[in-house]
């Protein structure tokens, strides 16, 4: 243990301070006035490219912490620090540097544990007892040294027991992320760690963002870091294949929404398949009727059944056999009715060449050739199909005429430029849906080979939420596959964690984590091998509502927390319906009297208290 020494003994250098005690003598003014000169002194031998003091480029400043390396096993480094002088939160990234050289790593905290040295132990029981006047009594007398009964016998602590400071200590423990060179640039780590000579400073937010955000012009703001700095990433990074997972009610959907808004913002064209009605009170997409200029961007609302309808040319054939095969028609009569519907088409392509203007067909043809056995040669195929296209018929996806089928491409033209078509799936069956998205899917890939052909490169954005409600695996595998090479981005938004397909997470672009509690969801997720599953471990299980982990090509694989910003006066709520309406307000919980309230130990004698939690207002939970 370590106790308080005598002044006499430490005037005489008798007595040396433990370790742990020791790193609190270490704030040498004298090296700290020094340190700009030996910093300009090393930039100039290095040709300006040392970064060391403030104004120079690393960013990292010259505000040393109070904080000792422990030790460093693998990629783990240890840090001993004082919470009562340094404020440090999970997520939260230091420089570890070397003050000869300037050379350090970049290490992020993962979690905290409380010090422990061999006597604390005996330390903790002894202080446990200090309630008790006979035990204080008796273990103040053994504590009463000759220095200190020729002092009167005076001592600090609690109730006259010595109490050492090493008790307060805390370990941050942190993850080895980058290497710093002595030119200010941040590379991967290859295993080299620095000697225990070195000072700790805080990354600031903006030295983080030029190492780890690379903006290219097209900035979309999504909130705010753990210091309340905006977070903002490159739009060209954020293409491509995006997940974004969590809990449910950890705020999933909102960040989707946030993400949309800013891309519509920027000019992008984006499709929503929403099965829950969680996006159609975004604000709507305003033209004025007269010139036809955008008064507004926003979404377009369509309804499946309602004013989204469409022909069954439009639809295509293969979308239309995946929704038969769904509703139960055999393979065989399947691929009977295919060969019919390619006939059909045929047909209805040369009387449109001949007539000069669209021909319609509809459901109704179709129910009619069955019924005059005119399908396929077969009677029982033809009932067959009969019966399953009466009840695709009453699902209201296809129009019976012309006039109302919504061609989807025009519904497209109105986004192009900046918007968002917003389909919702609700009222649809869950047989329905797969065969209606596909059908869609096929237009949105068609719509993307003409942007290449055409050389726009106007890509749509994709957002899917619950994409298993609604696609098969195999056409989930298909779209990841083909979206990069074709232009389509995607945004599988869901909290059905294990059903994620691990090819589709190691073929993820970015990762968007809100709040993950089990543990056999993070490992699912660590297959994207993005990071490392201890990493995701450490923040995805504590990360509050509308807190998010970002990692990615957005971040250049460099884990950073941030929270989702406010929509301000934007309705982001899904139609959640209840039974219960709330008819009266809680009442007031009665504050405890100064009796019965319990008494908060002071922090050095000057009455005051720690309050603030080191996780910040970023997590939930207390100190490992």
């Amino acid at each position: 243990m370590c106790g308080r020494p005598t002044k006499e003994r430490l005037a005489e250098g008798a007595l040396p301070l433990p370790p742990l005690c020791r790193w609190v003598q270490r704030r040498d003014e004298s090296a700290r006035q020094n340190f700009p000169t030996f910093c300009a002194t090393l930039n100039a031998a290095n040709n300006g490219n040392w970064i060391g003091a403030r104004g120079t480029r690393s960013g990292i400043g010259d505000r040393a912490m109070g904080i000792e390396v422990y030790q460093v096993r693998g990629d783990i480094m240890e840090l001993v620090f004082d919470p009562r002088e340094e404020d440090l939160r999970v997520g939260e990234s230091l420089c570890v540097r070397e003050k000869e050289t300037g050379r350090g790593l970049i290490v992020q905290i993962m979690e905290f544990r409380t010090a422990t040295y061999p006597s604390m132990t005996r330390e903790l029981l002894r202080l446990a007892l200090a309630g008790n006047e006979w035990a204080a009594e008796a273990l103040r007398q053994q504590d009463l040294s000759p220095e200190l009964l020729a002092n009167g016998g005076a001592s600090d602590g609690v109730n006259g027991l010595k109490v050492s400071e090493e008790r307060n200590l805390k370990i941050a423990v942190a993850k080895i992320r980058r290497t710093l060179l002595s030119n200010g640039e941040w590379d991967q780590w290859d295993g080299w760690i620095p000697h225990r000579d070195v000072e700790v400073f805080p990354v600031p937010d903006d030295e983080m963002f030029q190492q780890c955000v690379e903006l290219l012009g097209n900035p979309l703001e999504l909130g705010y870091t753990l210091r309340g700095k905006p977070f903002r990433v490159e739009g060209r990074h954020l293409e491509k294949i995006n997940i974004i997972t969590g809990v449910k009610g950890s705020g999933k959907s909102y960040l989707a929404k946030v993400i949309l808004l800013e891309l519509i913002e920027r000019g992008a064209p984006c499709l929503v398949f929403d099965i829950n009605r969680e996006y159609i009170h975004l604000p709507r997409h305003a033209v004025d009727p007269f010139t036809g200029k955008v008064l507004q961007r926003g979404i377009v609302p369509l309804k499946a059944g309602e004013n989204l309808k469409m022909g069954l040319r439009q639809f295509g054939i293969q979308p239309f056999i995946t929704l038969m095969t769904k509703y139960g028609l055999p393979e065989v009569s399947a691929v009977q009715l295919e060969n019919r519907l390619y006939q059909l088409f045929a047909e209805a392509d040369a009387i449109e060449r001949k007539r000069g203007r669209p021909y319609f067909l509809s459901l109704d043809h179709l129910i009619e050739l069955s019924e005059q056995g005119q399908l396929v040669p077969n009677e029982v195929v033809n009932n067959a199909i009969r019966t399953r296209l009466q009840a695709i018929k009453n699902t209201g996806i296809f129009a019976s005429y012309p006039n109302e089928a919504v061609d989807f491409r025009r519904e497209y033209q109105k986004i192009r430029d900046g918007g968002a078509l917003v389909i919702d799936l609700s009222d649809l069956s869950y047989l329905a849906r797969f065969g209606f998205v596909q059908a869609l899917l096929e237009i949105i890939r068609e719509i993307c080979d003409e942007e290449i052909l055409l050389g726009t490169n106007r890509f749509p954005f994709v957002f899917f939420e619950e994409a298993h409600l609604y696609i098969s695996r195999n056409t989930i595998s298909a779209i990841v596959t083909r979206s990069r090479h074709i232009g389509l981005t995607c945004f599988f938004i869901t909290n059905m964690i294990g059903g994620l397909d691990e090819s589709v997470l190691r073929q993820a672009d970015n990762l968007w984590l809100l709040n993950v509690p089990f543990e056999d969801d993070v490992r699912h997720i660590a297959k994207s091998a993005l990071t490392d599953e201890q990493t995701l471990l450490s923040y995805v299980k504590r990360l509050k509502r509308y807190h998010a982990l970002a990692l990615g090509n957005v971040t250049k694989g460099y884990p950073i927390i941030f929270r989702v910003k406010p929509l301000k006066g934007i309705n982001t709520a899904g139609e959640t319906k209840y039974f219960f309406q709330p008819t009266a307000t809680l009442p007031e919980l009665p504050l405890r009297s100064p009796e019965t309230r319990p008494q908060t130990q002071s922090n050095g004698g000057d009455g005051s208290s720690q309050s603030r939690s080191l996780f910040g207002e970023f997590f939930d939970g207390g100190d490992g």
